[in-house]
């Protein structure tokens, strides 16, 4: 996937509702400034923890697309994760004690890769999304609380966000130390 630069607008047609487009104009700057933020990092820089159980940044970018696809799968397509999903997406999906198993010395292209695929996957499922489908509101799997797709896709983005500060804090605690 080709790393571009940021635009500063989000692109509407001429349709009636443009809540779906306005999601998906901040899923393409979210993920932008993500790919932004990564691009050129070693594979050291990426699996290098400041303490012992600390996140990596490679922990985190495995995090971040194994969210996406926890999402597309649960709430998007509506359906539970199969057993292969679950073994393979749980462990970044909840990090942990998963943490020391996500340490891979994978370099960055693979990272790059995977949050491209989680986001192609993502889009696909969007396209069968309606207004009526964004905006019902359901119980959420995990505590049972109410909310709607709009906020759950709301709620992915912002994770990435959140999760991309704690990549730039490393990527700071990695200059500090001097750690190569």
């Amino acid at each position: 996937m080709e790393i571009t630069k940021r635009e500063f607008f989000i692109s509407f047609d001429n349709k009636q509702n443009h809540s779906i487009e306005y999601l998906l104009g901040i899923l393409k700057d979210t993920r932008t400034t993500t790919l932004l933020t990564i691009r050129n990092l070693t594979k050291q820089e990426l699996d290098w923890q400041y303490e012992k159980g600390w996140n990596t940044i490679g922990a985190l970018l495995s995090h971040i697309a194994a969210i996406e696809h926890y999402f597309r799968i649960v709430y998007v397509e509506n359906r539970e994760l199969t057993s292969l999903e679950n073994k393979e997406l749980i462990p970044s999906v909840d990090m942990g004690i998963h943490l020391p198993s996500l340490i891979t010395g994978k370099n960055i292209d693979n990272y790059v890769n995977e949050l491209f695929i989680s986001r192609q996957k993502l889009l696909a499922a969007l396209e069968e999304i309606t207004f009526e489908n964004f905006s019902v509101i359901f119980k959420t799997k995990d505590d049972g609380t109410e909310s709607n797709l709009a906020w759950l896709l709301y709620h992915m983005t912002e994770d990435e966000i959140y999760h991309r500060g704690q990549i730039s804090m490393i990527k700071k605690l990695l200059i500090s130390k001097n750690a190569f």
